[in-house]
C-alpha cells in the first residue's frame, strides 16, 4: 500500500469514527486550506484553478449551513447561519475581483470560529460529555 492510500485510508477512518463536533473542526480546517489553495492559485494566476478551490469551500460552507439545527440551535444557529452566508458572499466577491484580502478575511473569522468551537470540545472533553458517535453526514466526505 502506497503512503498516499495508507493516508487516505487513515483520514477516511478518522472521519467515519469523529463526533459530530470533531467533523465540524474538519470542516473548519479543510475549508481553511483549499481557501489558502485558492488564494495561492490566485496569486499564480491560475484562475481556473483557483475557482475550484473556492467552490469546495462554498460547498463545504454550505454543507456546515445545512447541517444546523435551528430547533434546538436557536439563537446561535441562526448567527452561525448569518456568517456563513456572509462567508459565502465574501468568497464570491474576492472571487470575482480577484480580491485575496477577501479570502483572508475568510480565512480569519473561520479561524476564530474553530478556535471556539475547540474551546467547547475542551469543556465538553473536562466534564465528559463528549461522546464519539458513527455518523454519515456528508460534512465527513468533504472533510475527507
Amino acid at each position: 500500500m502506497t503512503y498516499r492510500k495508507m493516508l487516505g485510508e487513515y483520514r477516511r477512518l478518522n472521519v467515519e469514527t469523529a463526533g459530530k463536533l470533531d467533523l465540524v473542526l474538519m470542516c473548519y480546517e479543510k475549508t481553511i486550506e483549499v481557501i489558502r489553495q485558492g488564494k495561492e492559485h490566485l496569486q499564480e494566476q491560475e484562475y481556473e484553478k483557483k475557482a475550484g478551490k473556492i467552490q469546495k469551500a462554498i460547498d463545504i460552507i454550505h454543507e456546515l449551513q445545512n447541517c444546523l439545527n435551528f430547533e434546538q440551535g436557536g439563537q446561535i444557529a441562526r448567527n452561525l447561519d448569518s456568517i456563513y452566508n456572509y462567508l459565502v458572499r465574501r468568497l464570491l466577491d474576492g472571487d470575482l475581483k480577484k480580491d485575496a484580502g477577501a479570502y483572508d478575511e475568510v480565512i480569519g473569522i473561520l479561524s476564530e470560529l474553530k478556535e471556539a468551537w475547540e474551546g467547547v470540545a475542551k469543556d465538553r472533553e473536562t466534564n465528559g460529555i463528549v461522546q464519539k458517535t458513527r455518523t454519515g453526514l456528508s460534512l465527513a466526505q468533504l472533510a475527507a
